[in-house]
């Protein structure tokens, strides 16, 4: 599947939802239910990323197996599943989301993370430049207080209201709110371990 062969209605709400899902499970389902909900999104689309540089490759399956996993726990009519990221050559989200905007330019996007992964943003590969393009929402993980989270962010980036969230993707950027929504501890580490 190539970038442009992805049908986004003209004028959509966006959210990008990346990650290993090594394998996918119902916290990611959660997440991208939760931030469709809340953040009125037309669409959420599951970038199941090759290989994450923060992550040891030697634990990641194969990536036909993690897109299988992230297509049987994505059940909504506005989720789509891709490894979009693989036939376009990224490996840091900041040239995927560049990508989206000058493909869709009539779209707007919003990224979609855990408060585990935003917890680690400032070591991403250009990560002032991708705050900069897209507004972030942040699902609570257990792992990683969104209090945390706040404080390290809003050094860098404007913090919207939860109750404004559904406007989020029209704020200036950078910027970022929280989600609301029941934390979950499964992880996917865990379910290898299990598996």
């Amino acid at each position: 599947m190539l970038l442009n062969e992805i049908i986004i209605p003209k004028k959509s709400k966006v959210g990008l939802f990346g990650g290993s899902f090594n394998p996918a499970h119902e916290w990611h389902f959660q997440v991208a239910n939760e931030a469709c909900k809340s953040l009125d999104l037309d669409l959420v689309i599951w970038l199941v990323s090759p290989h994450n540089p923060l992550k040891d490759k030697n634990i990641l399956m194969p990536l036909h197996e993690r897109l299988e996993s992230a297509k049987n726990i994505a059940n909504s009519p506005k989720f789509l599943v891709t490894d979009i990221e693989k036939t376009i050559k990224t490996q840091y989200s900041s040239d995927t989301v560049r990508i989206f905007q000058e493909t869709y330019p009539t779209e707007k996007f919003i990224w979609i993370m855990g408060s585990d992964n935003a917890a680690q943003i400032d070591e991403w590969k250009n990560w002032k430049e991708f705050i900069s393009k897209i507004p972030l929402a942040i699902y609570p993980r257990a792992t990683n207080p969104l209090s945390d989270v706040e404080q390290r962010l809003r050094k860098y980036a404007k913090k919207i209201d939860e109750k404004n969230s559904k406007d989020l993707i029209n704020e200036e950027t950078p910027c970022f709110t929280f989600i609301n929504g029941p934390m979950n501890d499964i992880s996917s580490t865990r379910i290898r371990r299990e598996m």
